[in-house]
Parts: C-alpha cells; sequence; structure tokens
C-alpha cells in the first residue's frame, strides 16, 4: 500500500482546479501518444501494485507501449489549462485488427462468437483516468466522445476487458462474480471462452458487491458481462470480456450520450 501510494504522488504532478474545464480528443501525434502511454503506465503501475517491462521509454521515463498501439485510436482527455492528459482509452477497429492477427481480448478470450454479430465493431482497451479527477465527469466526456464516433461511423458494438484486481489475493473477485451472473451476464449466444479460467471460492453477499470504477460504468449504460473472467497475470487481475450494443443501451445514456 506505501508503494501504491508513493507512486500515485510522484506522477500526480498536477491537482485539478475549482471548475476545471475538460475537453477530449482523438491524437495522432507521435509525442503526443507518448504522453498518454505514460499515463498508462503511472495508472496501471499504482493501480495494481506491478512493476512494468521498462524497455519503451520517453524523456527518460517508463511508458506502456505495444504491438497494437501503431494500429489503434487513442482517445485522450484534456484539461484545458495545463493541457495535461486526465483520461485515456485506444479504440481498434475491425479492419485495423486484422493487421496485428486480431483483437487484444482474443488473446485472452475465444470471441468467436462475438465477432460473427451482425454489425460493425471496435475495441476499447488500456481505459484508464488520472487519480486526481476520478470525478464522474472525465469517464462522462470520455464516453461522449466515443458515442459520437460510434454514431458518425454507423459502429452498433463496443466491446473490451474490465479488469479486477486480485491484489487482495481475490476477494473482491470472488463477491463480485456472483453478482454479475445474476445480473449482468449476457445471453448464451454473445458468450466468450476465457483462455485462462479462474476459478476462486466464491462468496455470495447480502449487499451489492463493490465493482471496479470502469467496470461499473460498462454495466450502468447497459453493457453485459459475456462470461467467467480470464486471469491477467502480468497484471494480477481478472479480466471480463465487456459487450455493449448500442441498440441496447440504457435510456439514461442514451438520453446523454446520443444527442443528435
Amino acid at each position: 500500500m506505501l508503494q501504491q501510494k508513493r507512486i500515485i504522488q510522484e506522477t500526480s504532478n498536477f491537482a485539478p482546479k475549482a471548475k476545471t474545464k475538460l475537453y477530449a480528443e482523438f491524437i495522432t501525434n507521435a509525442e503526443e501518444i507518448k504522453q498518454a502511454q505514460r499515463l498508462r503506465y503511472e495508472v496501471f503501475c499504482a493501480e495494481y501494485n506491478i512493476s512494468l517491462p521498462t524497455h519503451h521509454q520517453w524523456r527518460g521515463m517508463p511508458i506502456d507501449q505495444d504491438c497494437f498501439d501503431e494500429h489503434c485510436l487513442h482517445l485522450v482527455v484534456r484539461e484545458s489549462e495545463s493541457y495535461e492528459v486526465v483520461g485515456y482509452t485506444r479504440v481498434l477497429s475491425e479492419t485495423k485488427a486484422k493487421l496485428v492477427d486480431g483483437f487484444y481480448s482474443g488473446s485472452e478470450f475465444d470471441i468467436q462468437q462475438i465477432e460473427l454479430l451482425p454489425g460493425s465493431k471496435i475495441e476499447i482497451g488500456r481505459t484508464c483516468i488520472h487519480p486526481d479527477y476520478r470525478n464522474g465527469s472525465t469517464i462522462s466526456i470520455l464516453w461522449a466522445h466515443l458515442a459520437k464516433h460510434m454514431l458518425q461511423n454507423n459502429i452498433r458494438f463496443l466491446f473490451g476487458c474490465a479488469s479486477i484486481s486480485l491484489a487482495d489475493g481475490g476477494k473482491a473477485f470472488s463477491s463480485l462474480m456472483p453478482f454479475l451472473r445474476a445480473n449482468h451476464f449476457s445471453s448464451e449466444s454473445r458468450r466468450v471462452l476465457p483462455k485462462l479460467p479462474l476459478k476462486v471460492s466464491e462468496v455470495r453477499s447480502e449487499s451489492t458487491p463493490a465493482s471496479p470504477p470502469l467496470l461499473k460504468a460498462y454495466t450502468r449504460m447497459g453493457a453485459k458481462v459475456c462470461g467467467e473472467a480470464c486471469w491477467d497475470p502480468d497484471f494480477n487481475v481478472a479480466d471480463v470480456f465487456i459487450l455493449l450494443d448500442m441498440n441496447n443501451i440504457t435510456s439514461r445514456y442514451a438520453k446523454h450520450f446520443l444527442k443528435s
């Protein structure tokens, strides 16, 4: 825990001002993408209390970078005055996925049933929010811009992996999975199969177990969990596959994100 706090303190070089203005945009400049990859490195190290490989560098600092990045669109949320990146996700289209031997989530799950669904699809990944900006508005701005992109390009399905930390020995995961099965699992026709299934002793709770913020945001919008979790040993997390059908988005979010 001390290490986690230290990482967050060291990487929080700025704090949000009162009534901070945020905006979202897709970026293509190599330096700007590396800045976003730096945020990814900082957040993932802090969140999952791990040390990522440091062979990719930017201005002498390690960044999170992989072979999918060059084929993705990079969407960021910025603070308008400082221009700092405070939120991020990457978008991989079906066309670009073919250039890198498939979607990232295909390395963790058998996603054949998802790929066969009618309609255009995109995968999002590496979504992260700077710890000083986790107030709800940042993810809302990110999703609004993403929804605009989906509408403009007639994209029906959005999917990706949502992570549940195992740093507590799997306690949160154990209590959360029964709740997800009962309330948010997809139909059988939209299921995926984990390539490295994760099984732990499950704990059923009378109260609603706490979900990671991003997973909670997905399910509130109407996204479904498409089956059992996959273990990601690199990050020590349980990944669940999330699918959002824009035809089934909840009315609350449809009004907010899908305005003409």
